[in-house]
């Protein structure tokens, strides 16, 4: 799915995620940390009023786990609040 220069930036950008996070989201041109879901199995969300982690990245919308795993997305629903997605 990626180059391996792609994968070195991913890497870093996963570096910058905050301890709390599992990873981040490249959601709409900026990095978002990412958090799971206590409540629903296998969902994940964010918030685009958190802090990104970077502004401006050029690549396609995808989430970058802390274990290494690069993975696609769909949104399952957006909220007041946060913006629920799932892995595919």
């Amino acid at each position: 799915m990626s180059t391996k220069s792609s994968d070195k930036e991913y890497s870093k950008l996963s570096e910058k995620a905050p301890e709390w996070s599992v990873g981040i989201i490249l959601y709409k041109g900026n990095a978002y940390p990412l958090a799971k879901s206590k409540f629903v199995k296998d969902e994940y969300y964010f918030s685009t009023n958190w802090r990104p982690v970077a502004k401006n990245i050029h690549s396609t919308d995808i989430v970058i786990l802390k274990n290494g795993e690069v993975k696609k997305y769909k949104v399952k629903r957006r909220g007041e609040k946060y913006v629920q997605i799932i892995l595919i």
